[in-house]
């Protein structure tokens, strides 16, 4: 008992330090019943109690000292204010009263308000007169490929009867890719539309004949007039929303009484293409078909503006083969690109920008002829050297990314400029030109592998570009996120039995779009970029020439393809050389514009380059191909 006594003293002397007066401890304890105040003084509760009660105290009073903290802040801003205010008006600096000073603060907030408003209409102005542009020009462009929405005698009856004096008679040579998708070489002949076309409009295009895969076939339906195939065609598919190839989208008519190239007058194909909107086909003065598609064409040119500048980019390793050819390359873009700053306008600037070869070898002698960006060749090519390309990209943004320009223009180095190249991309959108043997929706089964979704549907996989990556006009940055998709997915093809076996040497252009997909970038289709001789034949609305192909024609100068010709130029006879200057052109009956422009293209660069015959500090010249010398 006495232990626990002078325990209870200690506690109670410990508290009772804490405590401001002996007056707050007995005040405590008064408000504590009998039975409390003993229980308190023989337990821990008495000293828990007395410490909340000290708490909240003191919790209190800090509440009490910051609310008078604020009042006196409050006042003493009130005597400056008013202090200042008095000094103001003693040396007349200021005459206003409070009420003023409130309507100057008022007039002060109008005023912002006002400017932002109109900063608000301007802007709106301005992108309301660029869609109204656009709109208008794509109802030109409809008007312009197109012809009117009519059903009169007159217009059934010319179409039907296939009287078009231009393709009345012709022979059915090879018929070109397309152009344009967008304008007509019997325009003068056709009656427009003002108005902005729909789903199921009839809209033919004479001198088309548009690809995809066959809905029906025309061997065996024939049709009197362009208007019934339409018509045909757009009772497969009434609103647009059918899918496969069973869902016709576009059309092909013959018009002509004596055929068109081996099919009878009047066959009628109905096709289905994955984007209508972008009809593409083979579009030449000398074809005799015509086409249509029940979806209205978007346009195919781009916005303008200096601001759209872009910077070629071309892939090339240290082999004599590709040097050749990059330098035919860059030798016509100098030209293109003074000739785009010699007819620039103000309302059209041009957008040429710069030039960077980008070399996935070791430095060769054309660095100091052409700009030139060295990175790393792939490891192991698996004998497959195209596969360096989408590494070559991937490391451009790691070791040389110094282009001012925001978009990009990726290119290889067997095209040939031959016009001013504008920026096609509309928007922010990729714009690509259309191969017609990249076709995702034929191979479900490998495109659903690498895109890493087994559940896409048709109408996804015909969301799958068929495009290569070259020519691209895309955004920089667009290009640095999608660059190690490309080289991931290229290289996964690569080693994939099946698709290295299906795809082959076309593996590479696969693997782009189908990591565009996976990055969510769709391109819009420009088949006006480049021309592929000798299958197109008229220069047109090309931009380029692609020249992959070899181009063989007899003397007479008829086209012999699938043998050599007597007249023959392919690139490939150039592989382990140069080609020499003065190249014999083709036979003076050849009726291919582009095979024509493209040897005088390779003979005004050759004449022009004073060390075209040299390469790595050696005469590199093969003499197949040369005047006087043997063709193959």
């Amino acid at each position: 008992s006495i232990a626990i006594a002078i325990a209870l003293a200690v506690v109670a002397l410990a508290v009772s330090t804490t405590m401001k007066t002996t007056k707050d401890l007995l005040r405590l304890l008064r408000r504590l019943g009998r039975r409390e105040r003993f229980f308190c003084m023989l337990t821990r509760t008495c000293i828990t109690k007395i410490s909340l009660y000290y708490y909240r105290k003191n919790e209190r009073a800090e509440e009490e000292h910051q609310k008078r903290r604020r009042r006196q802040r409050r006042h003493a801003q009130k005597r400056r204010r008013r202090r200042r205010d008095h000094l103001f008006l003693r040396s007349g600096i200021m005459r206003t009263t409070t009420s003023e000073r409130k309507t100057l603060r008022l007039a002060r907030l109008l005023a912002f308000f006002a400017a932002f408003l109109f900063t608000f209409n301007a802007l709106d102005a301005f992108f309301s007169n660029q869609s109204k542009r656009s709109r208008r020009e794509h109802r030109e462009l409809l008007v312009a490929s197109g012809f009117e929405d009519s059903t009169t005698e007159g217009t059934t009856a010319r179409l039907g009867r296939g009287d078009d004096d231009d393709a009345r008679g012709r022979s059915g040579g090879a018929s070109s890719s397309s152009s344009s998708t967008t304008s007509s070489s019997s325009s003068s002949s056709s009656t427009s539309s003002n108005k902005v076309g729909k789903w199921g409009d009839f809209n033919p295009i004479r001198n088309a004949e548009y690809s995809g895969s066959v809905s029906k076939w025309g061997a065996e339906n024939f049709k009197s007039t362009a208007k019934e195939c339409h018509d045909e065609c757009l009772s497969m598919n009434p609103d647009g929303k059918a899918v496969g190839d069973q869902a016709c989208n576009v059309w092909v008519w013959c018009g002509d009484e004596n055929g068109c190239l081996g099919q009878k007058h009047r066959a009628c194909w109905l096709k289905h293409q994955a984007r209508p909107e972008m009809a593409l086909g083979a579009k030449d003065s000398t074809n005799p078909w015509t086409s249509g598609s029940l979806a209205p064409q978007l346009p195919t040119k781009g916005d303008p503006g200096s601001h759209r500048k872009f910077h070629t980019l071309v892939t090339t390793n240290a082999n004599v083969y590709q040097a050749w050819q990059v330098r035919l390359m860059y030798f016509h873009w100098k030209k293109q690109k003074k000739i785009c700053l010699e007819q620039e306008t103000k309302e059209e600037p041009c957008q040429m920008g710069g030039f960077t070869r980008v070399l996935h070898d070791k430095p060769d002698s054309l660095m100091s002829e052409i700009p030139t960006c060295v990175v790393d060749r792939l490891e192991n090519e698996m004998g497959f050297v195209v596969l360096s390309r989408p590494n070559a990209f991937k490391q451009y943004f790691e070791k040389c990314d110094k282009i001012e320009e925001t978009y990009v223009l990726m290119a290889e180095p067997d095209h040939v400029y031959i016009k001013p190249i504008p920026n096609l991309m509309v928007g922010e959108r990729p714009a690509a030109f259309p191969f017609f043997y990249i076709e995702p929706s034929r191979w479900p089964t490998l495109v659903k592998r690498f895109v890493g979704n087994d559940k896409m549907t048709a109408q996804d996989i015909e969301k799958v570009d068929p495009i290569g990556s070259s020519p691209v006009f895309i955004r920089k940055d667009d290009l640095k996120r999608l660059a190690p998709v490309w080289v991931e997915t290229t290289l996964a093809i690569k080693k994939d039995k099946e698709a290295n076996r299906d795809w082959g040497w076309v593996l590479e252009m696969y693997g782009y779009t189908i990591a565009a997909y996976r990055v969510g970038l769709r391109h819009d289709l420009r088949p006006q970029l480049t021309s592929q001789p000798p299958w197109d034949k008229s220069i047109g609305d090309f931009l380029s020439i692609h020249f992959t192909y070899g181009m063989d024609y007899a003397l007479n100068g008829s086209f012999t393809p699938g043998k050599f010709g007597e007249w023959r130029f392919d690139k490939r006879t150039y592989q382990n050389g140069i080609p020499p200057r003065d190249l014999l052109p083709p036979p003076q009956k050849c009726d291919n514009e582009l095979v024509k422009l493209l040897i005088d293209c390779i003979n005004e660069a050759s004449a022009n380059i004073k060390t075209w015959e040299s390469f790595g500090g050696k005469n590199r010249v093969t003499n197949k191909g040369a005047r006087n010398q043997p063709n193959a």
